[in-house]
Order: C-alpha cells, then structure tokens, then sequence
C-alpha cells in the first residue's frame, strides 16, 4: 500500500458540523472546481467522477465503524481502475477544525508514477474547495 495526503486546512465548521455536512456526496463535487473533474454523480453512498485528464472514479462510503478522526471514509468500487481508500481526517482546531484528505493505495510502481499525480492533484482542490466551502471567520 502506498499513502497519499493532501494539504491540511483550517476550517470554520466543528468536525461534527462536518462530518454531518459530508454524509451527503453530493457535497463533494460541489467543493471540487469546474474543470477538476467532470461528469460528477452521486447518490447517499456512492459517487463516481472522471479526473480531468485521468481515469474515471467510483467510490462507495464505508459502513463500518472508523476511527475517531476520520469523518468520512470511501473507497473505490468496480469499474475503478485503481484500488484505494480515501479518508478525511479531521482535528480541533481553535477557529474549527483542522482537515486533510487522505489515501491508501494499493498500486504497482508503474501505476503509482500514472496516477499519483491525478491523485495529488484531486487532493489539493478538494482542500481548496474545502477553505471556500467553510471558511474561517476573517
């Protein structure tokens, strides 16, 4: 397995106001800037997008219990190409909560040098979607 993480951001929700907040998908491409994916669908467990200049994704939520920070877990379901997990992990924070998207994949090193660059950059717009979505009081 390797480990991805995207950029830690402060955010002005509590983590329960945010998990609460991620529970329906649709919340996720909303977040995601035009341009960074395209063809974004969801229903209350699933959702499924193509990462701009990449491969097409599907993701199922987790129904098993997580750990205390994660607020959210998915991983991939077929047609995926690409086996892995993503996780938001969340923190206290004094203006919020402190947030990070994270993933492990199970990737061969060939794939790992196809992807992990989609994968980075995903990560990094779904923080800045973050930051606007909920931001900090100025």
């Amino acid at each position: 397995m390797i480990s991805f993480e995207g950029p830690k951001v402060v955010l002005g929700i509590s983590i329960l106001e945010l998990s609460t907040e991620l529970q329906d998908l649709k919340i996720i491409g909303e977040m995601l800037p035009k341009g960074a994916v395209d063809n974004y669908q969801s229903d209350s467990h699933r959702c499924s997008f193509k990462v701009s200049g990449g491969v097409n994704i599907h993701l199922e939520k987790d129904s098993g219990s997580l750990p205390e920070d994660v607020v959210l877990r998915l991983h991939t379901v077929a047609p995926s190409p690409v086996k892995f997990s993503l996780d938001v992990i969340a923190t206290d924070h004094s203006d919020g909560c402190s947030c990070f998207v994270s993933s492990d994949a199970d990737l061969n090193p060939f794939t790992r040098m196809m992807v992990e660059p989609a994968l980075k950059s995903l990560f990094e717009k779904m923080a800045e979607g973050m930051e606007k979505k909920f931001p900090t009081s100025p």
